[in-house]
Formats: C-alpha cells, structure tokens, sequence
C-alpha cells in the first residue's frame, strides 16, 4: 500500500522540480507494491519512471561541500581482462556487470539487479580491484566511502554521516565501495562491543535495504568471522576471495614478466604459491628492479631468492 508520507514527498519532488528526488519515491512505491502481491501495479510503475534513464552526476557532492571529506574518487585502472581468480568469481563479476547492463529488461518483468555486494578474503586477492573493474566496465564513477571518517568516536555522529553518504549514493550514480568494512559490519554482541557500536550497524542496514538507487555498493573485508549475520540478506551477492592457485600464480607471472624470454612459468609458479595476487605482483616488481638495477638477469634463481624473502616479510 501507498503510505501518505511517501504521496507527500512525491508532491514536493514535483513542486520542487526535484527530478532525482521524483524516482526514487516513486520506485520505493513500486518495490512496496511488488512485496504485497501487486506484480502488476509495481512493473507499470517502474516502468514509467524508468522509460527516461538519467545521467550520472559527476559532481561528487550535492549537498555541501564539506561531504567531500567522506569520499575519494579514484582512477579506474583496470578492466575485466585484468582480474586473474578462480573461474567462480570471474562469473559471479560478469554477472554482476551483465544484470546491470541490461537492468531494464529485467525490471519489466518485476526483477532486481544485483547492485549490493559483499567481497570477503584475505588481503591483495583483488576485492578492490574488482570495485574499480565494476567502475569501469560500467562507465561510472569509481568512489571509496572513507570508513576512517564517517566511523568517529562520538555518539550519535557516525549514524548522521551514514545518513549523509546513503543521500548522495541515492543522489549519484556510481560504484561506491566500502573498504575495511568490518568497521561498520562488526557482530552485535561481541564481548568488546558496546552499544554505539550496535546502534552504526543498524542505522547501516536499515539504509542498505531501503537504498533503491541507481549505484553499485560495494562492501569489502578481510574479517570475514567478525561480520554480523543480520548482513548477508542484504546484500544481494556475496562473494569469497582466496589466495591463488597454481594456474593463476602462472598466468600472473606470465603477465608481469612476459619480457623475460625463456622463464619456466610453471616451475616458479610453485615457489609463489601461499602469496597472494598483490604480493605475488610486487615479487614480480623487485625482480625487475634488480635486473635493471644491477644488470642482472632474471633467471629461477634470483627469482626464488626474491619469493623467499617476501614470504619471510
């Protein structure tokens, strides 16, 4: 049913020629008329309101000019051609990027996109360089929600700040990636947690599951056990990110030193085995700083020599 606050903020949208303010009120009445059984109703209006698409905002914040301290744009290096996982993963990200893509289609028929996701693992598996290759594939912006700012010791503040960034990622259009999230998502009840801590991460889940936005929320860990269960439900992907196997290791080596003529790839591979995708780049790094450095060649040796002492780092 159609609530009358949500009659009244569509009627002020209109007279305030809030456009952006127009859809999302009017999708929320879609999404609450599919829950109640009104298939119908819910596709007729997503389908009005979304016939017209709208443009991505480039300008980061809206509101003020003091919301920027909460996000950082960054450059999109990286394309779907660069992401070595497990074959798993690789399927679940193009999934991701396909339902968007043709969201549309998916949306006449009362469908939902996958656009809340969750990537858990252990560090330099390629979480966030997954986020970055949403960005692109995607053409949006790509936009870290500084955690280290918007989490803050008083009362009562992180919530408002939470509230702040749900408004502009509703408002703005892009990829939006919680980095370090266990520092919102930490399990109610843990023996060290005190009430506050309670208090962020309710206020975080009520705004993930009324967020009907056009953008990609991208939540990343590598504390996967500290995550509170209540999170899972809303996200609409969940993915786990481990450390290579060996035919990846392979074809990392083979893309970082593909200068390098006569390499056993498959014989070094071994030795990185235990390393993840980001450590096992910067092995390849040192390897060729030596060799430019000193003039020497990289050969199964010097290479090992390099593994050895980033293992023991």
């Amino acid at each position: 049913m159609v609530k009358t606050d949500q009659i009244v903020a569509l009627i002020r949208s209109h007279v305030n020629n809030d456009d952006e303010m127009f859809r999302r009120v009017a999708l929320q009445i879609s999404a609450a008329e599919a829950k109640v059984g009104h298939a119908l109703a819910a596709a007729t209006i997503h389908e009005a309101i979304t016939s017209k698409p709208t443009k991505p905002i480039m300008k980061l914040s809206p509101i003020n000019n003091d919301m920027d301290e909460l996000f950082m744009v960054c450059d999109k290096r990286y394309r779907m051609k660069d992401l070595i996982v497990a074959v798993e993963i690789s399927k679940n990200v193009e999934r991701i990027i396909k339902e968007y893509i043709e969201q549309d289609k998916l949306h006449k028929y009362n469908l939902e996109n996958r656009r809340k996701i969750l990537l858990y693992g252990a560090s330099g598996t390629g979480k966030t360089m997954t986020a970055e290759i949403l960005a692109s594939e995607l053409n949006l912006p790509f936009v870290v929600v500084r955690t280290d700012k918007v989490v803050t010791k008083f009362m009562g503040e992180t919530g408002l700040k939470l509230g702040r960034v749900f408004d502009v990622i509703s408002n703005i259009p892009a990829v939006y990636l919680f980095d370090e999230f266990d520092a919102i998502g930490t399990q109610r009840g843990l023996d060290n947690e005190v009430g506050e801590q309670r208090r962020i991460l309710n206020t975080f889940l009520q705004l993930l599951e009324h967020d009907h936005s056009s953008s990609i929320i991208v939540a990343a860990t590598n504390n996967f056990s500290a995550l509170d269960k209540a999170l899972f439900r809303r996200f609409d992907d969940t993915i786990e990110y481990k450390l290579p196997e060996l035919a990846e290791v392979t074809e990392i080596l083979k893309r970082e030193l593909c200068r390098v003529k006569g390499l056993p790839f498959d014989t070094l591979a071994k030795y990185c085995l235990g390393l993840s995708h980001a450590e096992i780049k910067m092995a390849c790094a040192d390897a060729r700083k030596e060799s430019l450095l000193y003039n020497k060649k990289i050969d199964e040796s010097s290479f090992s020599n390099i593994i050895k002492c980033r293992k023991l780092a």
